[in-house]
């Protein structure tokens, strides 16, 4: 014995898979597809940071050489926050198309990491630079790990993982 369909089924489900339609072509047409911060100029992306509580803003800007298996990375580090901030540090990985982590040549540990030692005072930009490193297999991308830093009253804070995106700026 088979289930009758009723008319309703259909006109429920041409309804939804319109509407998923519908809402995938506005996603496309305003550039915002899943990410709750807006993706149009650096300004902007402070005023929200700064709105939404979360204290630093970070610029990551990849060169490469992937025909000679090279990674290197500059890094922008903008403090949002009125107190100075120190102790900051970003822990990175890079891996293959299977997302293996690699170990750069000259490394034992996979490791990539920013450190910025001294004070990053409010409304100020440092930068990092990690690398270059050299792998022995083809990189096919790189991952933040954690993000940290200490603030001048001496607490340690750790960007947690759905922060990660936000605060990231990939150039």
């Amino acid at each position: 014995m088979h289930p009758i369909l009723k008319t309703g089924y259909f006109q429920n489900s041409f309804s939804t898979f319109f509407h998923c339609l519908f809402c995938f072509s506005l996603c496309i047409s305003f550039g915002n597809c899943g990410s709750s911060y807006p993706k149009t100029n650096q300004e902007e992306r402070k005023q929200y940071l700064k709105a939404a509580g979360l204290p630093i803003l970070v610029s990551i800007q990849p060169r490469h050489n992937k025909d000679k298996k090279e990674l290197q990375l500059f890094i922008k580090t903008e403090n949002l926050t009125n107190s100075n901030i120190s102790k900051f540090q970003i822990l990175f990985f890079a891996s293959d198309t299977n997302r293996q982590l690699l170990i750069p040549d000259e490394s034992k540990t996979p490791e990539l990491i920013c450190s910025i030692q001294r004070k990053i005072q409010p409304n100020s930009i440092y930068k990092c630079l990690v690398g270059p490193f050299v792998f022995s297999q083809l990189w096919n991308s790189i991952q933040v790990q954690s993000i940290s830093f200490t603030t001048e009253d001496q607490v340690r804070h750790v960007i947690d993982e759905e922060d990660l995106n936000e605060v990231i700026l990939w150039l």
